[in-house]
C-alpha cells in the first residue's frame, strides 16, 4: 500500500544501476550521488522519494557487483519512504512487466514496488502510479500521474525526437500534471490542458548528456507545484579540443575546472606528434578527471583498402565508440545490442 509521510516528495527517475557494462566507476558515481541526495533531502525535511522507473540498466541479467551497488544505494536511503515504478529496463520482457528485477525489493519495509497501475490518495489528492506498459484505458482520471511513458514528440536524446508512442493530449485528458521517466533529457511542456514533465536521469551518463543539467524535483502533492534542484556533485561530460586547450597557453584554474571530477573526451583537432600527445596526456591526467579518452578530428592513421575506399584507423576508445554509434541508430533493443557487441569486442581484444 502506497503511503506518503508529507505532501512534499522528491521525484527522480532513470538511475540505471549497472550502466556502461557494470563498471565500478559508475557504481561509485551513483553511490556518491545517492549520499549527496540523502543529505539534500534531510536538509529540506523530505521523507518520501518517488522513482519513476529504470532503477537498473540491463533487463536480461544483473551483475553481482551491480546487485551490491543497489543494496548500498538503498541502504543509504533506508530512512526514506520509497515508491518505485517498474521501468522498461527493469522488465525482462518487452511486452509485459510481471517478470522484473524490482521484485527482489518487495518486502523491504520502506519500499513499495509499483508493477501494476494503481490509484492512490493523499489527503484528497488522487495520484495514478503507472509502470512501464500502462495503457490509456488503465489510467483513471486523477490529479497527478506518475509514469514511465514514451510520449510522442518528446526528445529521445539530443539528436532525435520520439515519433511513436502515447500522445500527450490523451494523457492530459486523464490529469493536468504528468510526471514521467524514460527519456533522459529533462523536458517540461505546458499545454492549455496541463503540463508534461520529463524528470530526466539524475546525473550525466554519456556524451549525449553534454550541457544537459541534471538533478531532482521536489513536488507538493497538495498544490502540485514543483521546484528543480541541480545535481552539483556528479561528473559532467566535457568535450575539450586541443585547439581550445592551446588557446589558454597554460594550465589555468579555468582549465583545471574543465577536467576536475569530469569525464573528458579530448578531441585532437590539430597536427601533433605522437610523443607530444603522450606528454600532453600525462600532464592532463594530473588535473583530476574521472576519465579521459581521445578522439581525433583529423586523420593520422589512414590506409586504403582500394583506391576508392579510404579508412580511418586513428586512435579512439572503441568501447565508447560502439555505444555512441548504436545510440544513433534507429533500432530497437539498443541496450541489448550494445551489450552483445561490447561483449564480442572484449573477447576479441
Amino acid at each position: 500500500m502506497v503511503k506518503f509521510t508529507s505532501p512534499e516528495v522528491c521525484c527522480i527517475s532513470d538511475i540505471h544501476l549497472g550502466v556502461h557494462q557494470n563498471k565500478s566507476m559508475w557504481h561509485n558515481i551513483t553511490l556518491e550521488w545517492a549520499g549527496w541526495l540523502r543529505d539534500e533531502l534531510l536538509k529540506k525535511d523530505i521523507q518520501d522519494i518517488i522513482i519513476s522507473g529504470d532503477l537498473f540498466h540491463y533487463r536480461d541479467e544483473i551483475a553481482v557487483n551491480t546487485i551490491k551497488a543497489a543494496y548500498d544505494v538503498l541502504s543509504i536511503w533506508k530512512d526514506f519512504n520509497i515508491v518505485l515504478l517498474v521501468g522498461n529496463h527493469d522488465s525482462y520482457y518487452k511486452d509485459r512487466i510481471d517478470v522484473n528485477s524490482l521484485s527482489i525489493l518487495k518486502g523491504w519495509p520502506n519500499i513499495t514496488v509499483i508493477d501494476t497501475p494503481k490509484l492512490v490518495k493523499y489527503k484528497g489528492t488522487r495520484i495514478m502510479m503507472c509502470p512501464w506498459g500502462t495503457t490509456i484505458n488503465e489510467i483513471e482520471e486523477c490529479d497527478i500521474i506518475f509514469g514511465h511513458f514514451e510520449i510522442e514528440t518528446f526528445k529521445l536524446n539530443q539528436y532525435k525526437i520520439c515519433t511513436d508512442g502515447i500522445k500527450s493530449a490523451e494523457l492530459l485528458k486523464k490529469s493536468d500534471l504528468i510526471i514521467t521517466g524514460h527519456f533522459h533529457l529533462r523536458e517540461e511542456r505546458k499545454y492549455k490542458k496541463g503540463t508534461v514533465l520529463y524528470l530526466g536521469c539524475p546525473y550525466q551518463m554519456d556524451f549525449g548528456d553534454v550541457e544537459s543539467i541534471k538533478g531532482y524535483y521536489i513536488l507538493d502533492l497538495k498544490t502540485k507545484k514543483y521546484n528543480f534542484s541541480e545535481n552539483t556533485i556528479s561528473p559532467l561530460h566535457k568535450k575539450i579540443t586541443l585547439s581550445q586547450l592551446v588557446s589558454y597557453k597554460r594550465i589555468t584554474d579555468e582549465v583545471r575546472a574543465l577536467f576536475s571530477n569530469n569525464i573528458v573526451k579530448f578531441i585532437i583537432d590539430k597536427d601533433i606528434a605522437p610523443d607530444e600527445i603522450e606528454i600532453l596526456f600525462n600532464k592532463l591526467s594530473t588535473l583530476g578527471a574521472v576519465s579521459i579518452t581521445a578522439d581525433y578530428a583529423i586523420n593520422f592513421d589512414r590506409f586504403n583498402l582500394n583506391e576508392n575506399d579510404e579508412k580511418d584507423l586513428s586512435g579512439v576508445d572503441v568501447s565508447t565508440a560502439i555505444e555512441e554509434f548504436i545510440d544513433l541508430l534507429d533500432i530497437e533493443d539498443k541496450e541489448d545490442i550494445k551489450r552483445y557487441v561490447s561483449r564480442i569486442y572484449r573477447h576479441c581484444k
